[in-house]
Formats: structure tokens, C-alpha cells, sequence
């Protein structure tokens, strides 16, 4: 990511990105060629969103081949990726471009993402902090920036001289001046660099994460590849937070790198210092033999002779002696590293056998909805009878009785409901979370969690209900939860019927093909340590203390996530509770949900990708089944009502009669029938049933 990538091999049919843009391609985006930038837009499956900004070497590539800057990445990461294309040095300090960004960020181009990333490098690594100020929220890779290049601002920078020719009066003019209204902004930088730190030191406030690339000079980005770091870093910055402890374990392998060796020796020399630089130097190939040497007897036992290894350990300790060499050295303390999520006390204990409404205080499900009606009740079943005692439920554009079944489920006092407005390309889901932070039923919850009408909290422990759980985990103030993804289960037709009774074949226990499959929610007591409920985990206060969070297992989870992560770390556990995902259900179920949209990710198709990404069924839990007697009952006192059991047979009417709709259309009945083979279900005995049951 760190140069322009290699042409396209011989076996392609033209540069990558005519080949997902091209009719009858993949891909769906746009191209917009200007005078002084070009615009290039790929909307992939994952909801995250990439905006790079291309460096200066690109500048004069006219081939056909040019794509922007990490344009590989995002393909391989299947993220959307917005990539702007400078065919000058201008610093992107151009009116037009700078409107176009702004139309974008008033369309609500950038609001259908869980995450926006900027990111770039030197010339691109300033563009990404000042065009991402455009969406609050929105996080930055920056690599090498320069804060400015005017000279007002800067008199002290010498590159660079036409970027300073360029007009610093147009808006967006002072990186270090933008940062306020961002998310995390992630700075790159080699410290010995004076005018890079010199940048660097004009950035200021508690979003600001500045990771030192020590002798990386201003290429750091090309440092960060060679030394294979730079893809796991992106890959932290887009998907959950780097931290200090990964990105310096990353980092550890510069000490292999010639480069680093040249770097650093050079270092010393020019300070003078001669006989130090000609120790590293000699240090640097005695640890370059004993990791040849390492490598080849790797699984045979063999330990490298200390005798060759001790010079290394001298020269790193009388490195680490010089004042120069430590100086804006900012490494993790990790020996005194105070943990900030800590276990809670007084676990493992056991509810009472029967627990009166009264007596469960507030559990509140935030959710959103769009032509569920014909599951909804069994959701709100369900949920009732595990524990969960309100519900906030917000709707847009339905067609199928589910706003009318929310009021009536208001009128009956079981929920509330609210119409969801949010404007043209926005998330449903993150306009509803915000707006539902000024609701006293949230506000007035003892207990609260995001939840989607496709997903059942299966406890694991007692007998299933939300009250096991919490005596099992004591005081904590957080339980994250692991989706596990369940596919169709063979079934074609739609049937009425509990879903979770009819879909029984899922993921393995331990089985993560994909990054949805490590998708989780949480569960947040409200405190004043909770600043805000969020779509996948929830925002603390870090001023109010420690925090008391665990996972599915009782386990506590790591420091990291207080910063951020949407998915599951790889020792998650899941002994006390699960989250069964129902994602796809029946085959002509999910041509509805195609031809409805995401409803938290608006103008997401949900075709084949999605379909393969969700639908498992190499293995079976019937765990869910011991809540049937329950929901069953729980479901019979909703229906008494006779105005909502007719609502309820009325979507279901709509259900059938749209999917008749739906396979007179040209091409569903083959779109039906090519992903009814996707990762289809296989015949699957109860011997093969997975006993997850607590």
C-alpha cells in the first residue's frame, strides 16, 4: 500500500479497477475524471469505508493501470473505498474538489458506514486529517503529514516548494486545526525526522494517537511494509483500535530489516560516534545469522547459542544508555500498564427460581425494523420471556404491518414505538441510537442492548433466562456476546412458524470463516460509568473508573476495547451466553430481505455475497429449543389480543404474497436457485447435534 501497486498480471482482463467497474462487472461505484483529481468509488460488501488520498510519487502516473493509493487492500478486505487520484502537487488545495467533498458529506454519502477511514501518506497523510474533519467521527490513518504548507504557519518547512506555492487561504487549510471534531486520528512518524516532528508536535487533544516509527526517515509507510506491519496496522485502524502494546509487537520486526540497521548505524556515525554505529552494525549480523540459523532448525528444538547472541544484548543496552537515542521514545510501559477493565466480583451466583416483572427492573432492547412483521412477535416473545422488559422500537418505510404492530404494542404497553427519520444515505441504526439517548426509557434502564429482530440471546447457564446470566457475572457493567450465524437449514419455502424453532443448522462452536462470524452485541448496565449504548459495544466514560466488562464466558475482555472493536478477540468465550443470528432464514425469505435493503445499512445490496457471508450450516445446536415452552406461552398471550393477532396474519399474508411478486420477476427464480446452493445445508442427523445446552 505504501507505492502504486503492480500492473495487473497477464491473466486479467484490464487494471483491477476496470474490472469491477466496468458493465457487467462486480463491482458498483463511479469514476469521475477532473482536471486536477480524479474520483474513485467501489462499494463493496463490508460496512466500513476507506477514503485515501494518493502521495506525491503518483502524481504524474497517466497509465491506465494507476488505482489509488491502497486500492489492493480494500479489494482483498472487501471494504468500499472512496480513492481521490492527484494529477498534480497541489496538496489537494483545490475549490472544486474541496466542494465535491463537502456535497458528498451533505448527501449523506458517508453516513451508511459503521467506520470511515481517511488515510494517506505525506501529501495524502495531510489531506486525510483535513478532508476527514468533513465527517465527524470519521477516524484517520496519517502517515508523514505535514500539518500545513503555509508558510505563514510553517515559516521553518524547506520542502516542498510548490505545494507551498498552492492557496492555504481556501478552507481546510490547517490539519492541526480540524482534529477536534474527529474520531481516533492515527499518526505515523519517524521522531528523528525534525521537520516530520516538527508537524507532528502541532497536533494537539486526546483523539491524537501518535505511534513512533524510529529510522524509518520519511518513508514510513514503505518501512511499515517491508517490514510486514503496514496491512495488520490498517487492518486495527479500520476494523477496531490500535493500540500501543500491538503496534510496537509489530514494529519489533524493524530489527531484521537493513534499512533499519542502515538507518540507525548512520545515525550514530554522523553524531560522531563511530565505534557505536560500527557495534550495530556488527550486532545487526550476528542477529541476522542466529534468525537464519533459528529458521532452519525451526520445530527441531534447537536454541541459538548464547554466545553468539550476547554482542546484541550489549549493544541494545548501551542504546538504550543514550539520551539521544531515548529521546521521544514513547513506548508502552507495559510492566506498570494499569489494567482498565477489571473482573467483577461476587460471580457465579444463582437466581431465584421465579422472579416477579415487578421485581427484574428496566431491560431495555434499542432495535430498528423494516418489514419484519411476520417475526416480530416472535421476538418480542422471546424476549419477554428471558427477562427482557421493554422495548424501543423504531421503524421507517414499512410495508408489511410492522410499524402497526409497534403501536399496537405501545397501546398495549409492551413497547414504545418511534418513527425512525433520518436523512437520504444515513444509517437507520446509528440516527436511532443517538436520537433514543434523550428517551427516559433508556435513560431510566437498569439494563440496555442493540439488538436486530434476527437475534436471540441464548443463556447458556440456569434456566436461560436474562437473570442466570446476571447473577453469573455479579457486578459486572458489560457482557459482550458472540453472534453464532445460523444459515436456512435446507428450508426453501416460507412457512410460519418459529424461526427458531425451524433453523437449527449453524456455525461450528469454535468456527469463524469470515469477520461477521466474530460480530458480537452487549449487554451495558446503565451507571455513570456508560456514556452511550452503540450499535456493537458500548462507549465508557473513562474518568468514572474501571470498568467491569466481560465476555460471553465471564471472562474479562481486553483493555483494548475500551478504545474500540466490533468483533470478538481470538480467546473469546461463550460458556454463559450466545448470540443465535438468524441472518437469512428460508430461501424465499431472504429474497424479501433483498428486495427490502439493509435496513441499517441503506443502499447495501443483499445478493450472493451476503448470502454466503451468513449462510452456514455445517452443524447443528438445538440449544435455543429449551425456551420453546416459554415463547410458546409468551406468544399466546400476545395473540389473545385480537388486534394484534390480526396484524400478525396480515404480514404474514404480505410475506407470501410478496415473494409470489418477487419470482415473477426476470432473474429471482435463478437468484433463488443459485444461492440455495451456496454453502448449502447438509444432511445433518441429531447424532451431529451440538449439545451447547447449559
Amino acid at each position: 500500500m505504501a507505492e502504486q501497486a503492480p500492473a495487473p498480471d497477464d491473466s486479467q482482463l484490464g487494471p483491477r479497477w476496470l474490472n469491477e467497474l466496468r458493465p457487467g462487472g462486480e463491482g458498483e461505484g463511479f469514476l469521475e475524471k477532473n482536471l486536477r483529481h480524479s474520483l474513485m468509488f467501489v462499494r463493496r460488501p463490508v460496512s466500513r469505508l476507506l477514503v485515501t488520498f494518493d502521495n506525491l510519487s503518483n502524481v504524474g502516473d497517466t497509465s491506465v493501470e494507476r488505482e489509488p493509493w491502497a486500492f489492493k487492500y480494500a479489494q482483498d478486505e472487501q471494504i468500499s473505498h472512496l480513492g481521490i487520484m492527484a494529477h498534480v502537487s497541489d496538496w489537494y488545495r483545490d475549490p472544486d474538489l474541496i466542494a465535491r467533498m463537502k456535497q458528498l458529506a451533505k448527501d449523506g454519502f458517508f453516513d451508511r458506514y459503521d467506520r470511515v477511514v481517511f488515510a494517506g501518506v505525506s501529501m495524502g497523510g495531510y489531506a486525510a486529517i483535513a478532508y476527514g474533519s468533513l465527517v465527524p467521527g470519521a477516524h484517520v490513518v496519517s502517515v508523514n503529514p505535514q500539518s500545513t504548507l503555509n508558510p505563514d504557519l510553517v515559516p521553518w518547512e524547506t520542502r516542498y516548494e510548490n505545494g507551498q506555492r498552492q492557496d492555504w487561504t481556501l478552507p481546510l487549510g490547517d490539519a492541526a486545526k480540524l482534529t477536534k471534531k474527529l474520531g481516533r486520528v492515527n499518526i505515523f512518524y519517524d521522531p528523528y525526522h525534525e521537520l516530520d516532528q516538527q508537524h507532528v508536535d502541532r497536533f494537539s487533544g486526546d483523539n491524537i494517537r501518535v505511534f513512533n516509527c524510529w529510522f524509518s526517515n520519511h518513508k514510513t509507510a514503505v518501512f511499515l511494509r517491508k517490514i510486514d506491519a503496514l496491512k495488520p496496522v490498517m487492518n486495527h485502524c479500520i476494523f477496531d483500535e490500535l493500540t500501543d502494546l500491538e503496534f510496537y509487537r509489530l514494529y519489533r520486526a524493524r530489527r531484521y530489516l537493513p534499512w533499519y540497521r542502515g538507518s540507525l548505524s548512520a545515525y550514530f556515525r554522523e553524531m560522531g560516534r563511530i565505534e557505536l554505529g560500527e557495534r550495530i552494525d556488527k550486532a545487526f549480523r550476528i542477529r541476522l545469522r542466529n534468525k537464519k540459523r533459528a529458521d532452519a532448525v525451526a520445530g527441531e528444538g534447537a536454541d541459538t547459542p548464547e554466545s553468539n547472541a550476547e554482542p546484541v544484548k550489549q549493544v541494545e543496552a548501551g542504546l538504550a544508555a543514550q539520551p539521544e537515542y531515548i529521546k521521544n521514545l514513547k513506548r508502552p510501559d507495559e510492566a506498570g500498564k494499569q489494567a482498565r477493565i477489571v473482573p467483577p466480583e461476587n460471580t457465579g451466583g444463582k437466581a431465584p427460581a421465579r422472579i416477579a416483572r415487578k421485581d427484574m427492573g428496566s431491560r431495555i432492547i434499542v432495535t430498528t425494523m423494516k418489514n419484519e412483521g411476520p417475526f416480530m412477535l416472535e421476538w418480542v416473545a422471546y424476549n419477554r420471556a428471558i427477562g427482557f422488559t421493554d422495548f424501543l422500537i423504531y421503524t421507517n418505510d414499512c410495508d408489511d404491518n410492522t410499524d402497526k404492530i409497534a403501536d399496537r404494542l405501545q397501546e398495549l404497553g409492551l413497547a414504545q414505538h418511534r418513527e425512525n427519520k433520518f436523512k437520504k444515505g444515513g444509517s437507520p441504526q446509528r440516527t436511532a441510537l443517538r436520537v433514543s439517548q434523550s428517551e427516559p426509557l433508556v435513560q431510566n434502564a437498569d439494563w440496555l442492548i442493540c439488538a436486530d429482530c434476527d437475534e436471540f440471546l441464548n443463556v447458556r447457564v440456569g434456566k436461560g433466562r436474562l437473570d442466570d446470566l446476571f447473577a453469573a457475572v455479579g457486578d459486572a457493567d458489560a457482557v459482550s456476546v458472540c453472534w453464532k450465524l445460523f444459515g436456512n437449514s435446507g428450508r426453501m419455502a416460507y412457512e410460519e412458524g418459529f424461526v427458531t424453532e425451524q433453523f437449527d443448522c449453524c456455525l461450528g462452536e469454535d468456527e469463524y470463516p469470515n469477520f461477521r462470524a466474530r460480530g458480537m452485541k452487549t449487554l451495558v448496565r446503565r451507571s455513570e460509568r456508560l456514556e452511550r449504548l452503540r450499535i456493537h459495544r458500548p462507549a465508557f466514560r473513562l474518568d468514572k473508573g474501571d470498568v467491569k466488562w466481560v465476555d460471553g464466558g465471564g471472562r474479562p475482555m481486553p483493555d483494548s476495547y475500551l478504545e474500540g472493536g466490533w468483533k470478538t478477540h481470538g480467546a473469546f468465550t461463550h460458556d454463559l451466553v450466545r448470540l443465535h443470528h438468524y441472518a437469512v432464514r428460508s430461501v424465499e425469505s431472504f429474497l424479501v430481505k433483498r428486495d427490502r435493503g439493509r435496513t441499517n445499512h441503506v443502499g447495501d445490496d443483499q445478493g450472493e455475497n451476503y448470502w454466503s457471508t451468513m449462510n452456514y450450516n455445517s452443524t447443528r445446536d438445538t440449544s435455543i429449543h429449551a425456551r420453546l415452552p416459554l415463547l410458546r406461552a409468551e406468544m399466546a398471550r400476545l395473540l389473545k389480543d385480537p388486534e394484534l393477532a390480526r396484524l400478525h396474519e396480515g404480514a404474514c399474508d404480505w410475506h407470501r404474497g410478496k415473494i409470489k411478486d418477487l419470482m415473477k420477476r426476470d432473474g429471482w427464480d435463478e437468484f433463488r436457485d443459485r444461492i440455495s446452493k451456496i454453502n448449502a445445508a447438509p444432511d445433518v442427523t441429531e447424532a451431529q447435534a451440538e449439545d451447547v445446552s447449559a
